[in-house]
């Protein structure tokens, strides 16, 4: 019996031992990406090169609507003067510029965020790396990005990377 509690002792405090062994080598450090990304001019040039498009789709946004305008005050004006079969014309003239409006409202939204992540992919896969560096190069076990708003709690013992990550991307 004796034996038994010395066995179950030895056991607990080696169990023990280990597991606040395994915890010392845990190292875990935290990056906001998002604030690394604003801090670089690769940003600033994609952000140009987005505003750029972006103004040319409002451009030819508002010449078409200013089409459609018009079509909808032609109507309205001529209105009491058509025939009934120049009124369903016109009516389905300008239900398919507004349709078409419709569409190309859609296609610019979609085209333009896939544009916006054609420019920052190659921005985001260079922070990702430069990440990957200083977490190897100081023996890191864990990164957390905190931009990211899935992190309930970060320790005290978590070390901000983001200068050191800065560091090399500039």
């Amino acid at each position: 019996m004796r034996s038994l509690v010395v066995f179950i002792l030895v056991f607990e405090l080696l169990s023990f031992t280990g597991t606040s062994y395994s915890q010392s080598q845990l190292k875990i450090g935290h990056v906001d990406v998002m604030k690394i990304l604003s801090e670089l001019p690769e940003r600033d040039s994609a952000q140009l090169v987005l505003d750029k498009e972006t103004k040319e789709i409002e451009t030819s946004f508002e010449e078409m609507q200013v089409i459609y305008n018009k079509l909808v005050d032609d109507y309205t004006k001529g209105l009491s003067t058509y025939s009934v079969l120049v009124k369903k014309a016109k009516e389905d003239e300008i239900l398919d510029k507004q349709k078409r409006l419709q569409e190309f409202e859609q296609n610019a939204t979609a085209t333009l965020q896939k544009r916006n992540t054609e420019l920052l992919q190659p921005i985001y896969e260079k922070i990702i790396k430069t990440i990957e560096k200083v977490a190897t190069q100081n023996a890191f076990t864990y990164i957390l990005d905190v931009s990211k708003g899935s992190i309930a709690f970060t320790s005290k013992d978590s070390q901000n990377i983001e200068d050191m990550v800065l560091a090399l991307l500039k």
